[in-house]
């Protein structure tokens, strides 16, 4: 790891707790990009984050029904808390794996609903254009170089929503300005699809305006959540132009961080 790259403990865990200037941030999203040590370290301080939350969150207030109540409120939460656990012990084991075959990851049900964990197809330059393949040299060399970012969203609050996207364009605006290649995806499942309904957006014309102005910049909605939408509420979700749909959210962060992309929570 070169000079650059070191980070004090302080550091961060104030970049995983969002509380680092943005100049600070684009300079941690470099290094963590560039070194795979720093970037497991990152994620490994994400992971215990969560955890730490999930395990300090006030119980839910017991109903009058009575003991029996409490104790099926109790199953179902700790159901849920290992499930998270999971998730996130699969995903330690797929950061220390070699990027190659599609991983198969079996399903995993939670209460209320199940979550599929299909990975999604991943299009390369070859297969956009069979007729002109990317040199290995050349494409190794580009992906060195470039900067992946995936901000996930599974909040509909306006602080929050605003908030992802004004991190997205900070970060785009700086490695623009600084002459990188930087890809950045921003994916949607819970109530975070929200913000890719036509019905539902509080800020369609931003999204398309940020659109237009980023190439390197797309949406991504999870089709499970949607599926759910339509299950539960008899909703068909339409999505804003330009949208795309993966198979499923989860399934779509594992599948990024394997391939070296830098995961933020919103």
């Amino acid at each position: 790891m070169s000079q650059d790259n070191r980070f004090s403990d302080e550091f961060l865990n104030a970049f995983v707790d969002d509380q680092l200037a943005p100049e600070e941030k684009g300079r941690a999203y470099a290094s963590i990009n560039s070194d795979e040590g720093l970037n497991r370290q990152v994620c490994e301080l994400r992971k215990m984050r969560d955890l730490v939350q999930l395990a300090y969150k006030e119980p839910p207030t017991a109903t009058t029904r009575g003991q029996r109540d409490r104790r099926g409120a109790q199953l179902r939460a700790s159901v849920a808390a290992g499930l998270i656990l999971s998730v996130g012990v699969a995903l330690g084991w797929l950061l220390h794996q070699p990027p190659s075959a599609p991983v198969n990851i079996p399903q995993a049900s939670a209460p209320g609903g199940v979550v599929s964990l299909a990975v999604a197809p991943v299009q390369t330059a070859a297969a956009v254009n069979p007729a002109r393949p990317v040199p290995a040299k050349a494409a190794t060399a580009a992906a060195a170089n470039e900067i992946k970012i995936l901000f996930h969203l599974s909040s509909d609050h306006p602080d929050r929503v605003q908030g992802v996207l004004d991190e997205a364009e900070g970060v785009l605006n700086y490695y623009r300005s600084k002459g990188q290649i930087a890809r950045v995806q921003i994916i949607v499942n819970g109530d975070g699809l929200n913000l890719l309904r036509t019905d539902k957006s509080p800020d369609p014309q931003r999204v398309s305006a940020m659109q237009k102005t980023y190439d390197n910049l797309s949406f991504a909605a999870c089709q499970n959540t949607m599926d759910r939408l339509k299950r539960e509420q008899g909703i068909t979700a339409q999505l804003l132009p330009g949208a795309i749909v993966v198979d499923s959210g989860v399934a779509q962060i594992i599948l990024r961080q394997q391939q070296g992309w830098i995961y933020i929570q919103a």
